[in-house]
């Protein structure tokens, strides 16, 4: 998926962007990443999943957020009309998506002027800027865009591979994002890093770092630039308890060690800088099925505490919401506001992009405004 399409971009730049199967060539294309909350809501404005938090790095810009599918899914979506939500409500709710379908969500970091990025992979986008709405609330207006240089600082992506309908669900970071939190000896004191990362200074203590900001933000609307800033740090190295002797979590810690050697070994361009953090997935195959919570692990193996820094800074060490599968389940999903109709539990509502599309394609269909931004 990062192969050059032949534009001299990543293959995934070139994937379908969930709002275009709903609106069309008019959705931005670049938005900061909205929630998908544990009722079914759709996504909303700058906040990460689950929590009212921003990530603001510490040159004090918001990070960024863009989704892709893959063929396989949208051709998948469009054949069923499941951008209909009459249709997608009564779809057999037994039925997952095909296998080698694909989702990504990708984070990005706003590129100052001078900004040595030789060492990401950049591009060129409009975003929307922030503002405040009537209410106070820092919120992102799409009619209002600017033109920015972004760089790639996180990625998920989740496919369906054979016998798994859940999706294997991998994290990728940047090896220069946030350090890994030394567990031996750790207290609210411990210095995390002596030395600077993208998202973290040098020095700071362990009880100031993935602080969620959600309340206390402040947009300064001339310069883009909110406060205070993130310091960010990574809970779990690999998704798993560092101090954890179980076999499992031994034998998953070597396996991505050993595949990222072995990917680093094969690559000679910026994505050499870019690592997987881990992967979860169904251990005993395909037993996927609708109404599942996927409140426990009593199913899941790999990475059980698996967070990107960049996308779930915030929740990484809420048991609640600590891997994958605590947000993307196949409950049934309900509307944001009054006047849409709830999806039922389907195996297809594993993916948030479809859960979106489900709501989103109601709003349109009732000419009804956006949601209210939190």
């Amino acid at each position: 998926m990062t192969q050059d399409d032949g534009s001299g971009k990543p293959r995934f730049l070139s994937f379908t962007m969930p709002r275009t199967l709903v609106f069309g060539d008019k959705a931005p294309a670049f938005l900061p990443r909205k929630n998908q909350s544990m009722t079914g809501e759709t996504f909303d404005e700058i906040i990460q999943a689950g929590t009212d938090g921003v990530l603001v790095d510490l040159q004090g810009h918001a990070v960024y957020y863009s989704q892709y599918l893959d063929h396989t899914f949208v051709t998948f979506v469009r054949r069923n009309g499941l951008t209909d939500p009459d249709t997608a409500r009564h779809f057999n709710p037994k039925e997952p998506w095909p296998i080698g379908a694909k989702e990504l969500k990708v984070s990005w970091k706003i590129v100052n002027p001078g900004e040595d990025t030789s060492g990401f992979f950049t591009t060129k986008a409009q975003i929307a800027r922030l503002t405040y709405d009537a209410n106070g609330h820092i919120v992102a207006d799409p009619s209002h865009p600017r033109a920015v240089t972004l760089a790639l600082v996180g990625f998920h992506v989740a496919g369906v591979v054979k016998g798994h309908p859940e999706m294997i669900w991998a994290t990728f970071e940047h090896k220069d994002n946030a350090p890994d939190v030394p567990h031996q000896g750790l207290s609210p004191n411990t210095i995390v890093s002596q030395r600077n990362w993208t998202f973290y200074r040098a020095g700071t203590p362990y009880r100031a770092c993935n602080v969620n900001a959600a309340g206390n933000l402040t947009l300064n609307e001339e310069t883009q630039t909110l406060s205070p800033v993130t310091e960010v740090c990574r809970v779990y190295a690999e998704g798993t308890d560092p101090g954890s002797t179980d076999p499992k979590d031994v034998k998953n810690r070597k396996a991505i060690r050993e595949l990222n050697r072995s990917v680093h070994g094969q690559l000679k361009d910026v994505w050499a800088n870019y690592f997987e953090v881990g992967a979860i997935w169904f251990k005993d195959g395909p037993k996927l099925a609708p109404d599942e919570s996927l409140a426990t692990d009593d199913l899941l193996t790999g990475s059980l505490k698996l967070s990107n820094s960049t996308i779930e800074t915030f929740t990484q060490t809420q048991s609640t919401m600590n891997n994958c599968f605590r947000c993307h389940n196949t409950v049934q999903q309900f509307p944001p506001r009054a006047g849409l109709v709830a999806l039922p539990g389907l195996d297809l509502n594993i993916s948030h992009a479809f859960v979106n599309i489900f709501f989103w394609s109601q709003e349109k269909k009732k000419e009804l405004p956006a949601a209210p931004k939190k």
